[in-house]
């Protein structure tokens, strides 16, 4: 999942492409209507989509999931000049195996949740309605949220997170609190 920020509100025809945040930029290359931050190994962390047209991006589009012919272009352009770009799971469904008090914290939760991955994941959580059996939308390390968040492995007082639980908000959308699905959607991307 590539993920886009429409700035057209505030920069005319401009949006962010957020490809994954885990890698640090140390240099910029543009090509054309791209400019692309990279690591020293050309992996590609962002773009900067200075022509929306570039992508047929519409100025109704706010942040979103790039489409398959979107991904295409923007694959076969790091192709052709020798960058990486990665296409991993952003914003997935899981499901809620177990939730425990924080061993340090009244207000935090450990919570064990299944991505149909080989193990279930740890997430640590201050939300009041991620419990047992529940299935959420989480942000996987790499993501970046609507406010331009980066969701990285951390520690929460000693304690391993890997992801986020996110809520409308999070993803510049409308309603309130956390995004809630069914037993089916369990280990697939969150459709925005």
């Amino acid at each position: 999942m590539i993920i886009c920020n429409n700035l057209n509100t505030f920069f005319k025809n401009t949006s962010v492409i957020f490809v994954d945040c885990t890698f640090k930029p140390t240099k910029k290359i543009q090509i054309d209507d791209f400019l692309f931050f990279v690591d020293e190994k050309n992996n590609v962390v962002s773009i900067n989509l200075l022509n929306n047209k570039a992508l047929n991006i519409s100025e109704t589009q706010k942040f979103f999931a790039l489409n398959s012919k979107q991904k295409q272009k923007l694959f076969d352009i790091t192709i052709k000049n020798n960058l990486k770009i990665s296409d991993k799971p952003k914003f997935i469904y899981g499901k809620i195996l177990s939730r425990f008090p924080h061993p340090k914290s009244e207000k935090l939760f450990v919570l064990s949740v299944d991505i149909k991955q080989s193990n279930p994941i740890q997430i640590i959580t201050n939300t009041l309605d991620s419990l047992p059996e529940k299935i959420v939308v989480l942000a996987l390390p790499g993501s970046t949220t609507y406010d331009g968040t980066k969701i990285l492995e951390g520690k929460l007082l000693d304690l391993d997170s890997y992801g986020m639980l996110t809520g409308y908000n999070t993803l510049g959308l409308k309603g309130d609190g956390l995004i809630f699905g069914k037993i089916n959607d369990m280990g697939k991307d969150f459709k925005f």
